[in-house]
């Protein structure tokens, strides 16, 4: 790692030598220190970039984005503005945003959030070998192969994923304190963690709201307790919300299916209905915008439900500001195959009406392949927010919580070559990371794009009927679940469901056929 690092710094620097130095002036003041070229490109004219991401905003961002545009007045004379769209709300504004008219140079994109969908209305600019060569020189250089693959919609690219792929599974964190409160063993199955929630909702002591304080779906909870219960693997991009199959080493176009059509997903549905009964959770959790990561550190939720580093990093936080919860990760599905995902889990996409696509690809390859760069985007100002100790591990610094490590604005420049480790991270993620990476494989569908242009019309009725439906059948939150899932199917297909489907298994067998 630390001879990657080297190269690229020396790579780095190499491209800088190209950046007019007769630029700088002694001052060190932003206006005089910008750059006049980068890469043998002329960056003369200053220019500002608007960057959305999707997540909260954190409380010192503005600080930490005053240093990120220092250094890129100096690199590539430009510099962020920048624009976020929450969690809670950005299903309905992402498109509304890209269409709206809106001057906007760089967006947020990736499997999950509608890469395929407005690429293929011509939303973002195409990343093309003369584009890396002139603009993304690190990139061209280091980033990973397999990645550009995972990115293609036909033969084109229309965005730049991180440069990382983790195991692709979710985990939950719970209150150590309140199970030993109710005298129950460490959690095992999904039956255990109903006892569990059982026991905090009959708990008028508890100090929580909720056992989970669930905020307008139950996406990641799902992801454990439905898809890993069955080893079903979960498609991406426009066909994640709807089609799964379940793994095997000869697995092909014809396992496809619908999942709302399974007897799997009536019985899961039944049981959340049954935990919504219970009071497991709030009867609006439909309209509830509060993160259920802000819940559980606020102490209004005694579950938590997220993707490992999130939780670990969450329970690491939980220890440090209530060490009598005792806080502890699950894994529930231990027996469960477990698949690297695909780089195409975030990234970051140019807008093709961008008026400045050039700096703007030239500030793609300096926030992912700058050190100095990337280590303000995903930590912080160190000292401030993080420290680094002599084994080059970080920990948090007193200010921590006002820019938290792997905020969202960091989510689409992610990259394992820069990547350090917490000093503290949490015992149980480290177990459980151990044992995932163990049996981990790269899922038969990983590097699959499905290309949505035939069936785009379909896709959009059917997104509008699954908001409507899904998210109230995933939270038991309807008074006849067999009814209303038989609705469902019905409007699902009139929308065309057989049509995105049979799409959908013609491409698959397509791409089996192109990786035997």
């Amino acid at each position: 790692m630390k001879t990657r690092k080297k190269v690229l710094s020396m790579l780095l620097a190499g491209a800088m030598l190209l950046t007019g130095f007769s630029g700088f002036a002694m001052t060190g003041s932003c206006e005089e220190s910008a750059a006049l070229e980068y890469n043998g490109q002329d960056v003369s004219e200053p220019v500002e970039l608007v960057c959305y991401y999707i997540g909260d905003k954190a409380a010192d961002q503005d600080l930490v984005l005053e240093k990120v545009n220092e250094i890129l007045k100096e690199k590539i004379n430009a510099t962020l503005v920048l624009k976020n769209l929450s969690l809670s709300d950005y299903t309905t504004k992402y498109s509304l945003t890209i269409a709206g008219g809106e001057a906007v140079d760089l967006m947020y994109t990736s499997t999950w959030a509608y890469y395929q969908s407005e690429a293929n209305k011509g939303a973002f600019a195409e990343i093309t070998d003369e584009v890396l060569e002139n603009y993304m020189p690190l990139h061209k250089e280091y980033q990973s192969e397999a990645s550009w693959g995972q990115a293609k919609i036909g033969d084109h690219i229309y965005f730049v994923p991180v440069n990382m792929a983790n195991v692709n599974a979710n985990a939950m964190l719970i209150r150590g304190d309140l199970r030993e409160k109710y005298g129950l063993d460490e959690l095992e199955s999904p039956e255990d963690l109903a006892a569990y929630m059982q026991a905090v909702a009959d708990d008028p002591d508890s100090g929580v709201s909720f056992a989970y304080n669930a905020s307008q779906n139950n996406d990641t909870s799902k992801k454990i307790l439905l898809f890993d219960q069955n080893d079903w693997v979960s498609m991406e991009g426009s066909l994640l919300n709807y089609f799964s199959y379940e793994y095997s080493e000869d697995v092909s176009a014809e396992d496809l299916f619908w999942i709302y059509g399974t007897e799997e997903y009536l019985e899961y549905a039944k049981t959340m209905k049954e935990w919504a009964d219970a009071g497991y959770w709030s009867k609006s959790s439909i309209a509830n915008a509060t993160d259920t990561k802000d819940a559980f550190l606020n102490g209004t939720s005694a579950v938590y439900f997220q993707n490992l580093g999130t939780v670990g990093a969450t329970a690491s936080q939980a220890a440090a500001d209530h060490p009598e919860w005792q806080p502890e990760i699950y894994d529930l599905t231990p027996e469960a195959n477990r698949f690297y995902g695909a780089y195409t889990g975030d990234g970051m996409a140019v807008l093709a009406n961008s008026q400045n696509q050039e700096r703007a690809f030239m500030a793609l390859d300096l926030l992912k392949y700058d050190e100095e760069l990337y280590n303000l985007v995903r930590h912080g100002i160190e000292g401030v927010h993080y420290e680094v100790d002599e084994n080059n591990m970080w920990l948090p610094a007193a200010d921590q919580d006002k820019y938290p490590f792997g905020t969202g604005f960091s989510w689409g420049f992610k990259n394992n070559d820069y990547e350090m480790d917490r000093a503290d991270t949490f015992a149980d993620q480290l177990e459980i990371a151990g044992k995932w990476n163990e049996i981990a494989v790269e899922g038969p569908t990983a590097a699959f794009s499905f290309d949505d242009t035939n069936v785009a019309n379909e896709l959009s009725n059917l997104q509008s009927i699954y908001t409507q439906y899904v998210p109230l059948l995933d939270l038991g939150l309807v008074d006849d679940v067999e009814a209303t899932l038989e609705e469902f199917n019905k409007q699902a297909e009139n929308a065309g469901i057989q049509k995105v489907m049979d799409e959908a298994k013609l491409q698959l067998e397509e791409y089996f056929e192109s990786v035997e």
